[in-house]
């Protein structure tokens, strides 16, 4: 189910950051509901993190989380793709993390 919901963030913030590219779709709703569903499915991967059991790990996993949503809010703002770039490479990064970990 993670590795679930990195591919479909990763699938959101690749379709928002193609749209912030192009000035003609910047302000698209089409890359604002990008960028939503991407915020979403961070938000509950954030959520979902066992701080109990997960001492440092879940607390790093959560400021990544919070790093990424921070630059998602900038780039909604400022309609530029760089806070989406910023954010899609931290889950491309933990997304690797997981498929080292579960094979299919």
């Amino acid at each position: 189910l993670v590795k679930m919901l990195y591919e479909g963030a990763i699938k959101q913030l690749e379709k928002s950051r193609i749209g912030l590219d192009d000035s003609k779709t910047a302000r698209s709703p089409e890359v604002g509901q990008a960028l939503s569903r991407a915020i979403g499915i961070i938000g509950e991967l954030r959520a979902s993190l066992d701080h109990a059991a997960g001492g440092d790990i879940a607390q790093n996993l959560d400021r990544l989380y919070e790093y990424s949503l921070d630059q998602l809010s900038q780039a909604n703002l400022t309609r530029t793709p760089v806070g989406v770039a910023n954010a899609l490479q931290v889950m491309r990064t933990l997304k690797e993390g997981w498929d080292g970990i579960i094979t299919n």
